[in-house]
This record gives structure tokens, sequence and C-alpha cells, in this order.
């Protein structure tokens, strides 16, 4: 398969809202995951192993905390001579907001000017909050063979498992041909008893001359481009629509618990294994350190602990990321502590979220639920103690 088969568009406009403090300075996107990841990571793990050779993204906000992590993109190959590049469109609020009150919407333009130039047949569509693991070739290759206007990701997922309150949509699916005949949001299809229903991914391909043709319409009705409207438009006109079903790991991350949730999820090995190792292993741009030193008198188990750590006390059940310290006789349980936190000595953590650059003082307690994790904002420096 050609390098430049695909195209990737990710919308990056996801709303954080729920996820604050920790997306008050950054996009969803840019969250650590795993003691070494961001999210970001899995869709452009996903455009390197399809050979993708450039990626246009979009974000609501500054893309600052997301730009230091890609850098070039050459980790995941994206940084080619020929037709590659990380094409980044940031502070698209701000930008559309100014642009109504002229008339002169430049979001589409972005778009079309991006995929005409990639001379790509196929273009991809994405976002991060949605965390799996895709193979694009097998996506691709049955777009092909059912000679779909639009394929879709969906995962099956059982109703027991979805908050009530959730925003997600889901799709109505023939079961012998793989057609999407509706999309609907979950709740409606919950309240109609649904034992199991087609969740979907956001994850979408069709050709570009499709795009393009779905783009103009979408400009004609001033609303900005997402997957979902896009696929609303095929259905409406009666353009084939089929689903490709995802049976690995899925996190849907769109507030604190869901997030704490789906770290906490990687202390299991089969949920590892299966997110990251479905297909090629998930690809993270490369920081050197140091081990980290376990001191004689810490006590450690189920973990996952980056480098240039010291660690003298006990850490259970945690993840841990790197340059952290936790002093002698601090206890720090069912917890997300990331780069560069302090834990001094005697200090007592359970369900709590430090993000970057925290200093938790000698003897604090902060002591959340598995419901409610307790979530400390980057560079706060604590000497009391917070909790239940």
């Amino acid at each position: 398969m050609m390098r430049n088969s695909f195209c990737a568009i990710l919308n990056l406009v996801e709303d954080g809202s729920k996820l604050h403090p920790l997306t008050k300075k950054r996009p969803i996107a840019a969250l650590p995951f795993a003691s070494r990841y961001r999210l970001i990571d899995f869709p452009f793990t996903a455009l390197h192993n399809a050979e993708a050779t450039s990626a246009s993204l979009f974000i609501s906000g500054s893309g600052h905390s997301l730009y230091d992590h890609i850098r070039s993109g050459y980790e995941w190959g994206l940084d080619s001579t020929i037709g590659g590049g990380v094409f980044t469109h940031s502070q698209l609020d701000l930008k559309e907001t100014a642009a109504r009150e002229g008339n002169n919407l430049t979001y589409y333009e972005d778009q079309r000017n991006y995929v005409k130039k990639s001379l790509a047949e196929y273009v991809v569509i994405g976002g991060s909050k949605m965390l799996c693991n895709i193979n694009l070739h097998s996506v691709l290759r049955y777009h092909q063979e059912h000679d779909a206007d639009i394929t879709v990701v969906y995962k099956n997922i059982p109703s027991e498992e979805i908050p009530v309150d959730s925003d997600l949509k889901c799709y109505s699916i023939e079961s012998d041909t793989a057609v999407i005949t509706g999309l609907f949001p979950v709740t409606e299809q919950m309240d109609k008893g649904s034992e199991k229903l087609a969740i979907q991914t956001g994850i979408t391909i069709l050709s570009s001359e499709k795009f393009l043709h779905y783009l103009d319409l979408l400009e004609e009705r001033q609303e900005r481009h997402s997957w979902g409207l896009m696929v609303g438009l095929a259905l409406e006109k009666g353009n084939k629509v089929v689903g490709f079903e995802y049976t690995g790991y899925l996190k849907y991350v769109d507030s604190i618990l869901s997030y704490y949730q789906a770290n906490m999820d990687m202390l299991d090995e089969d949920n590892y294994n299966s997110l990251f190792f479905r297909n090629l292993p998930v690809i993270t741009r490369a920081r050197n350190g140091a081990p980290t030193f376990y001191a004689p008198e810490s006590k450690v188990s189920n973990v996952q602990i980056a480098t240039d750590c010291f660690i003298a006390g006990e850490v259970v059940n945690t993840i841990v990321f790197r340059k952290v310290k936790v002093a002698e006789n601090a206890v720090v349980k069912d917890s997300i502590i990331m780069q560069g936190c302090k834990i001094g000595e005697g200090a007592h953590l359970e369900y709590v979220i430090l993000d970057k650059n925290v200093t938790v003082a000698p003897g604090v307690r902060l002591i959340g639920t598995p419901e409610q994790p307790l979530v400390v904002e980057k560079g706060s420096v604590l000497n009391e103690m917070k909790g239940a």
C-alpha cells in the first residue's frame, strides 16, 4: 500500500471541561497516560502503522503542550520531506468567533487545502477522547470490500457499563450487511432496554473525494466539520455507511473519573496487553533517563514507574511518571503521580491524581475515593490535609 494512501484530520476540538483542572492549560490529546505516554500517541501510532505521512490537527485552544510532545512528528514517521508533516491549527474557538463576525470562516478552507495538497486517496478522521489501538489497514480493506461511502469504527459494549449521563452515541446496524442505518444518543437506546450498544469511536474512513464533497455541504450550512456530522450527511443522502467492529480495549476519556479508571486499568496485564500490543506497540517520544532508584526500605507492589524516580516509601496500585520522588515512610496508594512531583516524608496519598510538579509536604494526608479521585493542580504546593 502506498505511503500516501491516507491523510489524517484529527479534530481535537473536544470538550475538556469535565477534565478540569487537568485540561485547564492542555487539550485532552496532551493528557499524560500510563507513566510515559500521551493520549495523542494512540491515533499517531495508528497513522504510523498505516504508513501515513501527514496529519492535520485542529485544536480548540492552546496547543503548546501538544507541540512540545509532537515536535516534528519524527517518532511516528510524519516528518517526510515528500508530502509529509504535522499541520497544526490552534485557538480554533477564538478564530471561529472572529471569522463568524466577518462571515469569513477559514476552518473549511484549511481542511480543504490540506486534503487536496496531501494527494492522498483516503481521509481518516479521528480524535483523542477514545483510547484504543486500531489497525487502519484492516479498516481500509473492510471499507473497500464493502464498497462503502463511509466506514465507521464501533465497539459493542454492554449497556450496564455505560454511564447513565453519557454523551456518547451509538449506531443501529444491519447484522447481515454491517450497514449503518442510524446514529442515536446512547441514553435514548438505553431507555429502550438494549443489552448491548454499538458505540461510536469517532474513527472514520472515506475517500478524499467524498470528504471534500461533504465538507462543501457542511460549509453551506456553516456547521463545523466533525465525524458525526459527516455520517449524518451520508445517512441523510442515502449513501452507504458501514460499521467495522473493534474488539480491543476501549475507554472514552471524557471526565476525571474515566481518565483515572483508564490509567488504573493499565495495572491489569490483560488490559495493558489488549491496548498496547493488540497491533504494533504504541509509539511515544523517547526521553532518555536513568533507571529509577529503589531504596532498601521501599515497598512497591502492582505499579508502573517511569525512569529517573527516587522511591523510598510505599507505592501500591499506582501509576508514576518520570522524575518523581517519594520520601521515606510516605505511602502512595491507588493514585496517579505525574512528572516531577515530590512527596514528603510520612505523607499519605490514596485515590489522588497529582498533576506535574506538585510538592506534597511531609506528613500531609490526601484522601480521595474510587468514585471521586482527588485532583491537585499542576505546580501546587500542599502543606495541609485534604480529602475525606
